[in-house]
């Protein structure tokens, strides 16, 4: 270790000598990095023809399961997503494109890339770092760096994280080696929650200083590729990522930034590499756009019912509003009469204000109490409004709510013997002698029921009699735009499957459909596509069952819904192209176009 430290200083001495830092080159020569996509030959799209003589020879031809994953090898990934390992040189995999077009599927679309590090940004006493940035829609995001260390760099890196671990060891007390970058960031942490927690700031301050200055050089956080470079020559990385694109990603952009840094501090901050575009296509464009109608009953006669709970002193009828949350309440009651009465739509033929209260007390003193109560409430209301709604308003009166009571305690899991209080009310004759005996009997039922149900008892309700202007018959029948299903296709477009799941599940229509492939529940997309209804089944239904076969590992059938397919719509077969089950249902058909035969 001591020679290691002394190579250390007398490299760092030479580069202050020279008066010339170990990126001066990288400066005056500007390399960067380079992307390129992986290989895929071209496409060519069989006629109807071919793909008749393929139904006809029904030839099955089987692949194996895909991969997606990182390879440091030559990597070739074809139309359908598939990746093959080859020999020869690794130059081969590139192509001139800049551009290519991908498939989104179950929400997720995968982008791939070649990056290729030239030899002027590698050096045994440098840290590359590269971070591939996806730009979508004027947004970017950075996606797992790459990090190639060279070997005196990183036994530089080393010594630091050794240098530091024994400094935070005096301060904490410890004496644990160092396992991870993971546990270093951990036990500094832990000291400076240490001092402030003591209210030593200076000291904490001190430590942040301390890790700065010997930790120059961190580790990378979650790299993806994290390596050692022991000589210098052609690095190309094959790099794959899924990404989840949002509502209005139609294209997605994808370039570099990386920096160098070296021992001796200096830093060298490459420019970005050139960009890499990626057409996004999706089910979507498979999207029936027909609007929905529905049929909607309109009645001439409509209730309007409301609920409020106005507080009275104990035993009185008096509206007073500063008591309980009378304002608000009475505020809401004033709004909606203001608006039901001043609308043009309806006529109010009439108000009922129905005042009720709890069991507390004999039942003939609640009834004439609620009956004062709605009274009350009325004459607010006529004050207020003037008296042309007199003659609207009627008052009710319920002294003792017991109906509403049964409701509320019905499956209550906080008044266990429900079934039993229930039967003694219906069975009472007396109902001023039933509640103490519920109380005697049932104590703790009773005593949740008092105090936390009886108050909603205490209620005015409000029920408006409304009558439609100029209409005529009872009920009239509107076809009218299905709105619920309108909103399910415009989640669709916004790739909210789980929304539009939602919204149109009970629809059952091509679009379900589409929602369902989306997400990957093709079995589920395939029973909605054979259930159709003959007039909604058309050429982009079979398309659809055609891909959807293709992922059941069923390509015969899927093939033959394919060809029903561009039978009947030719442009279809071009779109076959641009997804990745329709290229596969040629392989295991073995589809040959003889367009250039």
């Amino acid at each position: 270790m001591r020679t290691f430290y002394k190579i250390t200083v007398y490299l760092l001495l030479c580069g202050v000598i020279v008066s010339c830092s170990m990126t001066h080159r990288l400066q005056r020569r500007m390399p960067t990095a380079d992307i390129r996509l992986p290989k895929s030959g071209p496409v060519e799209t069989p006629d109807v023809e071919d793909v008749e003589r393929a139904v006809e020879s029904a030839r099955r031809i089987s692949l194996g399961p895909g991969r997606d994953s990182v390879y440091l090898a030559e990597a070739e990934r074809d139309s359908t997503g598939e990746v093959t390992m080859k020999g020869g040189t690794i130059g081969t995999v590139y192509v001139t494109a800049r551009s290519k077009t991908v498939a989104e599927r179950n929400g997720e679309i995968s982008i791939d890339f070649i990056v290729s590090i030239p030899s002027e940004l590698q050096n045994r006493n440098w840290g590359l770092r590269l971070t591939p940035i996806i730009e979508n829609n004027d947004t970017t995001e950075a996606l797992q760096p790459l990090s190639i260390r060279g070997e005196l760099f990183s036994e530089v890196q080393k010594r630091q994280y050794w240098q530091m671990n024994r400094y935070l060891n005096r301060i904490l007390e410890d004496t644990t080696e160092l396992s991870s970058a993971t546990v270093l960031a951990a036990k500094y942490y832990e000291a400076r929650n240490r001092y402030a927690a003591r209210g030593e700031q200076r000291k904490a301050d001190k430590l942040e200083r301390i890790y700065e200055q010997t930790v120059p050089f961190p580790y990378l956080t979650d790299p993806r590729l994290d390596s050692v470079l022991i000589r210098k020559g052609e690095i190309r990385y094959y790099y794959t990522q899924k990404y989840r694109p949002t509502k209005n990603t139609r294209r997605l952009k994808l370039f570099f930034r990386g920096q160098v840094s070296a021992i001796d501090r200096s830093v060298y901050d490459f420019r970005n590499t050139d960009t890499l575009t990626y057409s996004v296509t999706s089910m979507l464009s498979l999207i029936d756009p027909e609007p929905r109608y529905m049929i909607r009953v309109i009645d001439k006669y409509v209730e309007v019912r409301d609920r409020n709970y106005i507080t009275f002193p104990v035993g009185r009828a008096n509206v007073i509003d500063t008591l309980g949350q009378n304002s608000e309440q009475l505020a809401r009651i004033e709004r909606l009469m203001d608006t039901l009465i001043n609308q043009y739509e309806f006529f109010v033929d009439s108000i009922t204000i129905i005042a009720s209260s709890s069991p507390e007390g004999p039942m003939a003193t609640n009834d004439r109490i609620a009956a004062a109560r709605a009274r009350a409430i009325k004459q607010r209301l006529v004050k207020k409004f003037g008296r042309d709604i007199d003659t609207l308003i009627r008052t009710r009166s319920i002294g003792e709510d017991w109906g509403f009571l049964k409701r509320l305690i019905r499956h209550n899991s906080d008044v266990p013997h429900w079934e039993e209080i229930t039967q003694m009310i219906d069975r009472s004759g007396d109902l001023d002698a039933t509640e103490p005996l519920i109380r005697r009997k049932y104590p703790r039922d009773y005593a949740f029921m008092r105090t936390e149900l009886y108050p909603f008892l205490r209620a005015v309700d409000f029920r408006y009699n409304l009558r439609r202007v100029d209409m005529v018959k009872d009920t009239v029948r509107l076809t009218v735009l299905d709105t619920t299903y309108m909103r399910g296709v415009q989640q669709l477009r916004d790739r909210d499957y789980v929304g539009a799941l939602r919204t149109l599940y009970d629809y059952k229509c091509q679009n379900l459909a589409i929602v369902m492939v989306s997400l990957g529940y093709d079995e589920a997309a395939l029973e909605i596509l054979r259930q159709l209804p003959p007039a909604e089944k058309n050429p982009r239904t079979d398309y659809l069952t055609a891909i959807v076969l293709s992922r059941l590992d069923r390509p015969r059938e899927g093939l033959e819904y394919y060809l029903k397919a561009i039978k009947a719509e030719p442009v279809l077969k071009f779109r076959g192209n641009l997804d990745p089950e329709i290229q596969i249902l040629y392989k295991q058909n073995n589809v040959k176009s003889t367009a250039y035969d």
